[in-house]
């Protein structure tokens, strides 16, 4: 009896090891991606930040927090989205005078 349930225990942890690196090389998951885009431009001075999207999402995209905090998804190819996003690069990147 002793001798089975070594056995069984042996079974339990060879599987919990198999499982827990398989786990490990899991491709990582985005932490947001967007699947409805904003068909409208935003207003400007509504738009308080922006960021993209990770490359692994499956469609490329600009999301703007507003300033109700709301966050806004954008297609990233859109020329009133690739004209806020240089505003915000070139606002982020100007040195203190």
């Amino acid at each position: 009896m002793a001798k089975a349930a070594g056995v069984v225990y042996a079974l339990l942890l060879l599987a919990a090891l198999c499982c827990q690196s398989l786990a490990q090389r899991a491709p990582a998951v985005p932490d947001k991606c967007c699947f409805n885009f904003q068909t409208r431009r935003i207003k400007r001075d509504n738009v308080v930040s922006c960021y993209v999207t990770s490359p692994e999402c499956p469609h490329q995209a600009v999301i703007f927090r507003v300033k109700s905090g709301k966050e806004i998804c954008a297609q990233a190819s859109r020329p009133w989205v690739k004209r806020y996003q240089q505003s915000f690069q070139v606002s982020s990147f100007s040195i203190p005078s």
